[in-house]
């Protein structure tokens, strides 16, 4: 199917370096994009917990930053 995008000048050229250092077209690097993306929107990535997404991590507040000493703590107890 052919469709016409359009994408701002900088991203196209852009996108131009990039296909010819591959030795690839726009055309071919913008649908390898797209699929890439559908591929990961339909099939998350099953290798993390989390595949390209982004994860916000919980932080705990300190009354004194910095100061945390782990150098004794034996992470192998976590495992048990």
């Amino acid at each position: 199917m052919q469709t016409t995008v359009e994408l701002p000048d900088a991203l196209y050229r852009k996108s131009e370096a990039l296909a010819a250092s591959r030795g690839s077209s726009v055309e071919q690097l913008i649908i390898e994009a797209v699929a890439k993306e559908v591929r990961g929107a339909l099939e998350p990535d099953d290798s993390s917990p989390a595949g390209d997404r982004e994860v916000e991590l919980p932080l705990i507040p300190s009354k004194q930053p910095g100061t945390l000493d782990l150098s004794g703590f034996d992470f192998d107890d976590l495992l048990t």
